[in-house]
């Protein structure tokens, strides 16, 4: 079962890996941001404004829920948990430093597509755009929920992927994100995952057994 895991995990990467390498040499990143983001009329603005805001990395509330959940119930990974939110926050800064894409607003004439400007600073982060902070964030909560708690079911794994998908959808819907931001912030969430997960940490003392 675990082969099988980690052989559906690598393909669905090897995916998204390809169609991101597929958008960039194709140079159709900006015709796809259109295409995608001209969809956000079919669900109300309420919802994409939820996913915003959940997914926020400022607000700290995936990183709370992932350590109340890892403490409750997978104590003996607390401190890679830790690790991960750490690398997740110095890889994505440093990322989106180094980088400095323009965002959809500042690259396109923002009159051309559907553009809810709510939460965000967008005159400090206007070369800010990859990668993308939300869907990170999204997808270091989904990808470590999924490693610890549904290694053996596809279902449930598929809904922590749908997850990471619809916070990628909401940032280009919202007109923050560019495709290319969205799928590469997936790809480095799931590898921090990985990488954080493979480090053997001191486990936390706890009475409970898992």
């Amino acid at each position: 079962m675990k082969f099988l895991s980690k052989f559906h995990s690598t393909l669905i990467f090897t995916f998204f890996l390809i169609l991101a390498i597929a958008i960039y040499k194709y140079n159709t990143n900006h015709s796809l941001f259109l295409t995608i983001n001209s969809f956000h009329a079919l669900l109300p603005v309420k919802f994409w404004e939820f996913i915003n805001l959940i997914s926020y990395r400022k607000y700290f509330i995936l990183q709370v829920l992932l350590l109340v959940i890892t403490f409750l119930w997978k104590r003996d990974r607390l401190l890679n948990v830790i690790a991960l939110i750490m690398a997740y926050f110095v890889v994505f800064a440093a990322l989106k430093i180094f980088f400095g894409e323009a965002r959809p607003y500042i690259a396109l004439d923002p009159n051309s597509f559907y553009w809810l400007n709510m939460y965000e600073n967008a005159a400090k982060s206007a070369h800010q755009s990859f990668p993308s902070g939300h869907v990170g964030n999204m997808a270091v909560f989904a990808f470590a929920i999924s490693s610890m708690f549904f290694d053996k079911s596809k279902l449930l794994q598929f809904l922590m992927l749908l997850l990471v998908l619809i916070s990628g959808i909401t940032r280009i819907c919202t007109g923050w994100h560019w495709p290319l931001d969205v799928i590469a912030s997936g790809l480095i969430g799931y590898l921090l995952v990985k990488i954080c997960f493979s480090i053997r940490l001191g486990k936390v003392n706890s009475k409970n057994k898992y």
